[in-house]
C-alpha cells in the first residue's frame, strides 16, 4: 500500500499530478484544492495517497494533507 509520496512535480493535469519520485512518475487523482496547494513544477512536494485497488485498475488519489485526506 502507498500512503504517501515525496518527490518533484513534474506536470499538472485538470484533476491529475505527475509526481516524480526518484525517476519513478506517478499519477495522482486530486481535487481542485490540492492542485492549487502544489508548488511549481520542478519543485519537491509530499502528497498524502489513498490507494484504491479494484479488478480492473489502481487509481492513486493525493491530497496535500492528512487531514483532507480524511
Amino acid at each position: 500500500m502507498i500512503g504517501k509520496l515525496k518527490g518533484l512535480v513534474d506536470s499538472v493535469g485538470d484533476d491529475i499530478v505527475h509526481l516524480d519520485v526518484g525517476g519513478v512518475v506517478y499519477e495522482a487523482h486530486c481535487s481542485t484544492r490540492t492542485l492549487s496547494a502544489l508548488p511549481q513544477v520542478g519543485h519537491a512536494t509530499v502528497l498524502h495517497i489513498e490507494m484504491i485497488v479494484r479488478e480492473d485498475m489502481i487509481r492513486l488519489y493525493g491530497f496535500a494533507s492528512e487531514a483532507e485526506k480524511l
